[in-house]
């Protein structure tokens, strides 16, 4: 069974993911980071390739990594991320499992992809505005590290989840920014000198080529599954 299963999947996707987290794990090893840092990371890795294949069991792995994130981000005193990931993106990402379960195509064996209308698009741009306010308010008031990129990250986070539960492919835009923004969140303090946190920064450039990659799949999945 286990081996019909990676037979659905290119070898490129394997040797990416596989090297990918191979190097995170080394350069945890290296600098002595947590065991929490190289896991969170690596689950993540694993999540991004499932979802760019549009697999359900995506959904369950993303709920290890909100776990796993928020644990690091309170130790950084990431305030806002912990709060957003447990309070925003757990609740979202069971939201996520039930409808890729109830969206499966049988046709490709992976969730449908779903289109968004415009009177959605509105109102989320709309939410958008009105949450990065009083995000960036509630971070402000905890006194939050690296406030504007933080801010910007959970806005990016918030719209890229949102898509996926929803199905749409222009989720993978909005993870490709919060890739973006990431790299800039966890680089910081490495600059800073906190080297444990290299593995952090080694997910998201990763995590750069998964998505951009899922990005395509899907284009390619709508097609196959309207054809």
């Amino acid at each position: 069974m286990i081996k019909e299963y990676f037979k659905q999947y290119k070898k490129f996707e394997i040797i990416w993911m596989l090297t990918s987290i191979v190097s995170v794990i080394i350069s945890g090893i290296v600098f002595k980071s947590e065991i929490a840092t190289m896991a969170s990371s690596s689950v993540a890795i694993i999540t991004a390739m499932l979802q760019a294949k549009g697999k359900i069991e995506s959904q369950f792995f993303g709920i290890v990594v909100c776990l796993l994130y928020s644990y690091i981000s309170y130790k950084n005193k990431y305030y806002g991320e912990v709060i957003f990931y447990l309070l925003i993106m757990f609740p979202m990402s069971i939201v996520g499992i039930i409808s890729w379960i109830t969206h499966k195509s049988k046709k490709t064996d992976t969730v449908e992809v779903n289109k968004i209308n415009l009177k959605e698009w509105v109102l989320l741009v709309f939410i958008s505005i009105v949450a990065f306010i009083g995000l960036y308010n509630l971070l402000k008031y905890l006194n939050t590290s690296e406030l504007l990129v933080s801010t910007f990250s959970m806005i990016a986070s918030l719209l890229a989840i949102y898509l996926l539960v929803r199905r749409s492919r222009y989720s993978f835009i909005f993870y490709l920014l919060n890739d973006i923004i990431s790299i800039i969140l966890w680089g910081l303090p490495v600059i800073a000198g906190n080297f444990l946190l290299i593995p952090m920064i080694i997910d998201p450039l990763a995590l750069l080529i998964s998505d951009t990659y899922g990005l395509v799949n899907w284009n390619k999945m709508e097609k196959e599954q309207i054809n």
